[in-house]
């Protein structure tokens, strides 16, 4: 259990997959590899790509680094016959695009993946659930006393982004929210002429479940919902935008996240029970006992943007380069040396 652990956990921190639970004995041979799929669509028409890796070898290298898997020969296909194939990315091996998809309500979809060993593996059969619209977003900033990895008490400003949305209450879906970032920067040192400005991208939510069960809500609206934390820092001296993607997810991939969830924030004893194995919904065609780790996620997705800058929230903070006279703080200089940075201006930019 601690391999597969081990693996699930590097998938997370590679940007998130999507799964299902179910209870199956694993094989713990430290010789054996597993394969790990990151992949989903969704009814808003775009790109799609699906990450193909396994599992390293336990004992040998970095336990948590993934191999890509080139050469595979991956489609999407549905209930009615349709297939949609995917093609590898030429730049990044491992990685297989779908473009310009939109999945549509009333089909099912799986996708088939043939290994260049002609291992054959399927995901299970799933269907489009109806979409929850996010009706506000709103935030709050708070004073937090915590300690860090060395004990000592940290006191930060954490702001906390929330919405509210509403549902069906005859058919209240299972949620589970993305969050990204984005903030700028402006360059400033001396004898700066034309200092450029950059516009840098953020994870918000590396190894932070959200999700929700709508049917334990009394009523069809869902008030408050906090689906994102971050320290209130400098990022939110100029400006910064929070990405909210809201997707109506399956019963199936709700318990398996919840259980994820609870392997992650487990804090019992020792002689706490631990958790059951957490398996996707991928398995090989020929042989049963060959589960991939991964979910394969079909899932309705609701998208929205909301921009916070100190102005508006009434907590003074200092943008990165703001101030600084005898020593140019890093990237100030140069703002594309910062990670995920860009100094193409988004077109939905608000100043």
């Amino acid at each position: 259990m601690k391999k597969y652990l081990l693996y699930l956990i590097a998938l997370i921190f590679t940007a998130g997959i999507w799964s299902c639970i179910d209870e199956i004995a694993l094989n713990v041979d430290t010789e054996q590899r597993t394969l790990v799929i990151d992949g989903f669509v969704t009814d808003s028409l775009g790109d799609f790509r699906l990450k193909l890796s396994q599992s390293s070898i336990i004992g040998i290298g970095n336990d948590n680094i993934l191999d890509p898997v080139p050469g595979a020969t991956i489609q999407l296909l549905t209930n009615d016959g349709e297939a949609h194939p995917y093609e590898e990315s030429t730049e990044l091996p491992g990685t297989y695009e779908l473009f310009s998809f939109k999945a549509l309500r009333g089909k099912e979809y799986f996708i088939d993946i043939v290994l260049p060993d002609g291992k054959h593996y399927q995901s299970t059969p799933e269907k489009l659930r109806s979409t929850s619209s996010i009706d506000e977003i709103s935030y709050d900033v708070n004073e937090e006393t915590y300690r860090n990895n060395a004990g000592e008490l940290i006191t930060e400003n954490i702001i906390s982004a929330k919405i509210a949305t509403s549902f069906s209450s005859e058919d209240p879906p299972f949620l589970r929210w993305r969050v990204t970032g984005q903030y700028q920067v402006q360059e400033n040192y001396p004898m700066a002429l034309n200092p450029l400005r950059c516009y840098v991208d953020v994870n918000l939510d590396i190894n932070d479940i959200r999700i929700f069960d709508a049917s334990k809500v009394n009523g069809d609206r869902l008030l408050e919902q906090t689906i994102a934390e971050t320290v209130y820092d400098f990022r939110f001296g100029e400006q910064f935008c929070f990405h909210i993607s809201q997707f109506s997810i399956s019963e199936a991939e709700y318990n398996y996240w919840a259980n994820i969830q609870e392997i992650i924030d487990i804090d019992g004893s020792l002689f706490d029970p631990p958790p059951g194995t957490v398996i996707g919904n991928i398995r090989n065609v020929d042989n049963p006992e060959d589960v991939a780790v991964g979910y394969f996620s079909v899932a309705s997705v609701f998208f929205k943007r909301y921009f916070v800058n100190r102005d508006e929230t009434g907590f003074s903070v200092r943008s990165k380069c703001e101030g600084f006279f005898l020593r140019v703080p890093f990237a100030c200089d140069d703002c594309l040396l910062l990670n995920n940075s860009t100094l193409e201006k988004p077109p939905y930019w608000e100043f």
